[in-house]
């Protein structure tokens, strides 16, 4: 693998999950860091050029421009042979878990975390519906790792995708020790090798 560059943000889960994959297999690229609070018409022309959706994260190798972090999650995966599936039913059950997190905790907790952090112009009632549908989607994970060290009981992809903006650690206004079994999952995440903090590699 070569000729590949990353557009991502630093504050972007969705951007993490995918730059961190590239480091943990060892694939050398060129990252370029976006300030996606800029408007899109804003933003440099080089990135715009080669950005489908006008959003981060954009993979760029050997000129094909590939877009949405789980989509890119699957095809370094696929390429590189780390963090993925034994079988094809590891695959399915892979991307099972990719699909429930962009319609389920890549939606509640970023938009939560997005109304604490950086955005206090929020309507109060739809806060409380992402703090109220993360809550679900936590407890959900947390019966899935009550009995296993990771969502398919070895470190894949799916482990980097649910877990991409919790890893930030950023207090939101939920107790997270309400989760035990997915502090301990974000834990073996963190000791995984070549795992490297959101902050540290994202700016």
């Amino acid at each position: 693998m070569d000729g590949i560059t990353l557009y991502g943000a630093l504050n972007s889960g969705h951007s993490f999950k995918v730059r961190l994959l590239l480091l943990m297999a060892g694939v050398p690229h060129h990252y370029v860091a976006i300030d996606i609070s800029q408007p899109r018409d804003a933003r440099p022309a080089d990135f715009r050029s080669v950005s489908p959706f006008g959003e981060v994260p954009v993979l760029v190798q050997n000129g094909q421009n590939l877009a949405q972090s789980n989509a890119l999650l699957l095809h370094l995966s696929r390429q590189t042979g780390v963090l993925g599936a034994e079988d094809e039913a590891g695959w399915t059950a892979i991307t099972s878990w990719l699909f429930w997190e962009a319609n389920r905790i890549g939606r509640s907790y970023p938009n939560l975390r997005w109304y604490r952090r950086f955005d206090d112009s929020g309507d109060p009632a739809l806060v409380r519906w992402f703090e109220e549908t993360a809550r679900v989607d936590l407890d959900r994970m947390e019966r899935e790792l009550a009995s296993r060290a990771f969502l398919l009981g070895h470190p894949t992809i799916a482990d980097l995708s649910l877990g991409a903006y919790l890893l930030y650690g950023d207090d939101v206004g939920l107790d997270m020790n309400a989760w035990p079994a997915v502090m301990a999952w974000l834990d073996r995440i963190r000791a995984l090798p070549g795992y490297r903090p959101p902050l540290d590699i994202m700016g």
